[in-house]
């Protein structure tokens, strides 16, 4: 059995749009309130409830947040009721029922009548009464007309899914009525579009099943188009209702579905019938129904309204009370040799061919193509781009060059369809698969953050997995939409519609060549601009250009660090000069104080010998402890230099952190080493002491040093020895009880150097 799938059969964009704005208002766990069902399909309200849209019956229901007007529209008092409750409104409202709504109330404005012709109590004609003031008449059919009074100056407006047929029959009986007629087509022309689309598809074959709600409006209508074709059909809201006696003796079927019907329910019904087919049928196929002639906005692309058949604007324009009759003189042929000229000059087209055209007109509906052929191709909104797009501007202009291909020909009226997508999704394959053979980059835009990795926009969809999205884990793909990434090609099966792209290849592929070129270019003495990239105890890796270099601890300052995370932090830009360059092992040795000022180079002119200066101790070892005078300045205070007693170890006198006043007794620079005392430092201070107190008490008086003079100069000389014998003990003992890092080494060579210290 053959399964035929009528073209336009699903979403209309109206409802696609309303359907994505939902979605998006709920993508981070939020909750949105939709201001009645926001589409006719149970299945599908269901399914959105569960991603967090609520459905309330009316704005008293709404407990606060954001408040979702589905594609019907609402009236202007719903509007300011959500702002003065304080809602964050999402208006979803179709283009077309908006555009019919500011012609309610312009045609109100300008002093007429307002008449609507639709269905008294679907949600969209009620709120356009609402919009149009609140008087304005409905009628649903051209007998109700009849009974309107007659009537000065009269607007008509329709519901944008009416038949035109229906509104035609209907504005004739009105233009009887009233002196002066304006009618603003409101007509959504996808709708008509997926009538005829209904319509041809019946005729060719043995049943249809019609798929939507029922109480949708638009899909009830498609049953009615279905019936007048005397063609079988069956109107379902899901796979679950069909019936397998349905194709007994039926060798093909149809499907149709409202603008209200998702996707997925679709393809559910078509799995459905390839289960249920009659095992004596022929293997079954789906396949797509030609399109109906002409496209939404386009010219000749649905029957001519009662303002067209005048010849008058089709926006709005006076009807007379008579419209003049059908038909018109018979052009005159040309020439028969004239034809043959001009046939040969045309394009014989079929359906699949892939040609060149010029952008001559674009509409919010769709755009016109010349193609060469003897009427313009149609593009509809829907064929434009492989992504969702609210307006033809958005991917054409006029006067553009692009490719398209033949969707299909009408033998009638050589209506010719055209799409740019699946013209660009060919030539998108044939890119991808000379990218993946010859290994080069393509480039595409994120359009979404789907599960297990992003869809890209490269001519077609294609999908990144989130391993392939960087050279590392990324926890929020989410920030990527929108952004243009360069891919390399992973795998393409274009009979399964499937193209899997990396990035991490590229990013790989960039980072092996900046690193191929660091070692080439790299050399020792050099400051290189780096990026830490990770902090260890005993030291940092920094990226100087797709190469980790070791910024040693010992190396980060002039002065002591305990960790290297009190000078650094990961992601920081640092400048660091290359100490060591180790091309056989592949490590590079780097240093941060080396492009730092060295406080040494002026400790001679900031220090001198016998100055009692104020510091800090850094650190006690077993012959002493280290006073840092200044960051990066440290002397030695030697055991011997602590007390006037005799100290076993440098605990019992000071501890690490502590101040404390000292002496210098030398000072060794080109050594970088300067000798202190705190015994001397106590001395000299009680000396002061001792010296004011004298001083105040006898000005005149006989100092110490009169009395005990050969005294003090014995001492004197014992102290000098003394100070001799602790030098040698100084020289011989390693002021840095860790030797000199090796860039080089490896990590567990510098956890050892660690231990050593």
């Amino acid at each position: 059995m053959r399964v035929v799938v009528a073209d336009m059969a699903g979403f209309c964009p109206g409802v696609r749009r309303a359907v994505a704005m939902a979605e998006e208002a709920c993508r981070d766990g939020g909750v949105v309130w939709s201001l009645g069902p926001l589409i006719h399909n149970a299945s599908e309200v269901d399914r959105l409830q569960k991603q967090g849209v609520r459905t309330v019956r009316h704005m008293g229901e709404v407990p606060g947040g954001a408040v979702l007007f589905r594609a019907h529209g609402v009236c202007p008092e719903t509007f300011r009721q959500a702002q003065t409750a304080g809602l964050q409104v999402i208006d979803a409202t179709c283009p077309y029922v908006a555009r019919a709504q500011r012609a309610a109330q312009r045609l109100k404005a300008d002093g007429r009548d307002i008449v609507i012709v639709g269905e008294r109590e679907h949600p969209e004609v009620r709120a356009l009464v609402a919009w149009a003031g609140g008087d304005a008449r409905v009628v649903e059919s051209p007998e109700e007309a009849a009974g309107l009074p007659e009537a000065e100056r009269v607007g008509v407006i329709a519901q944008t899914t009416l038949c035109p047929g229906d509104l035609e029959e209907t504005v004739r009986v009105i233009a009887g009525k009233v002196r002066d007629l304006v009618v603003t087509d409101t007509l959504c022309s996808a709708t008509h579009m997926r009538q005829e689309a209904t319509r041809r598809m019946a005729r060719g074959v043995d049943i249809v099943l019609v798929v939507g709600g029922r109480d949708s409006a638009n899909t009830r209508r498609l049953v009615t188009v279905v019936e007048d074709e005397g063609t079988e059909v069956h109107h379902i809201q899901t796979a679950d209702e069909i019936e397998e006696g349905w194709f007994r003796g039926k060798t093909s079927a149809g499907v149709a579905a409202g603008a209200s019907t998702p996707e997925w329910i679709i393809k559910e019904v078509i799995s459905r019938m390839e289960e249920l087919k009659p095992m004596e049928s022929e293997e079954g196929t789906e396949e797509r129904a030609e399109p109906t002639p002409g496209e939404p906005g386009q010219e000749g692309a649905k029957p001519a309204s009662p303002c067209e058949t005048q010849g008058v604007s089709q926006e709005e324009a006076p009807l007379p009370p008579e419209a003049p009759p059908a038909g018109g003189d018979t052009p005159v042929e040309p020439p028969e040799a004239q034809e043959e000229v001009y046939e040969e000059t045309l394009k014989a087209l079929s359906p699949g061919d892939r040609v060149k055209g010029k952008v001559v007109r674009v509409s919010p509906e769709g755009v016109l193509v010349d193609v060469g052929y003897k009427t313009e191709g149609i593009i509809a909104i829907q064929d434009l781009a492989v992504r969702y797009v609210q307006s033809p501007q958005e991917v054409v202009s006029e006067g553009q060059e692009i490719d398209v291909v033949v969707k299909s020909v009408d033998d009638q009226d050589g209506t010719l369809h055209l799409s740019k997508r699946l013209a660009d999704e060919e030539i998108a394959w044939e890119h991808l698969q000379k990218a993946m053979e010859e290994r080069g980059n393509v480039e595409g835009e994120v359009i979404q953050e789907v599960k297990g990795g992003l869809m890209m926009d490269v001519g077609l969809k294609a999908f990144v997995p989130a391993s392939q999205v960087e050279r590392g884990y990324v926890s929020d793909l989410s920030v990527y939409v929108g952004r243009t990434l360069t891919l390399k090609v992973l795998e393409l099966d274009r009979n399964k519609e499937r193209a899997i792209l990396s990035r991490r290849q590229v990013l790989e592929e960039e980072a092996e060549a900046l690193r191929q070129l660091t070692w080439s270019t790299i050399h020792e003495g050099e400051v290189r601009h780096g990026v830490v990239k990770g902090i260890t105890d005993f030291g940092a890796f920094v990226d100087v250009g797709g190469v980790d270099g070791l910024l040693h601890v010992s190396e980060l300052s002039w002065g002591r660090v305990d960790h290297p995370s009190q000078v650094l932090k990961e992601g920081e830009e640092i400048d660091v000069k290359v100490l060591r360059v180790d091309h056989e092992k592949g490590k590079i040795s780097l240093g941060l104080k080396q492009i730092l000022p060295d406080p040494w180079n002026k400790v001679g002119e900031r220090y001198q010998a016998g100055a009692v200066v104020t510091g800090k101790v850094t650190r006690l070892a077993p012959f002493g402890a280290f006073v840092q005078l200044e960051p990066g300045v440290e002397g030695l205070v030697h055991i011997s230099e602590l007390a006037d007693r005799r100290v076993e170890k440098p605990e019992e006198v000071l501890s690490a952190g502590e101040e404390v006043k000292v002496k210098i007794l030398r000072v060794r620079q080109q050594d970088r080493r300067i000798s202190l005392s705190v015994k001397e430092a106590e001395q000299e201070g009680e000396r002061d002491v001792m010296k004011r107190y004298m001083g105040d008490k006898n000005p005149g008086a006989v100092t110490l040093g009169d009395v005990f003079g050969n005294l003090l100069e014995e001492r004197k000389a014992e102290a000098e020895a003394r100070e001799k014998a602790e030098a040698k003990v100084e020289e011989e003992t390693p002021e840095e009880p860790f030797s000199e890092p090796d860039g080089g080494l490896s990590e567990d060579g510098h956890e050892a150097k660690k231990e050593g210290e």
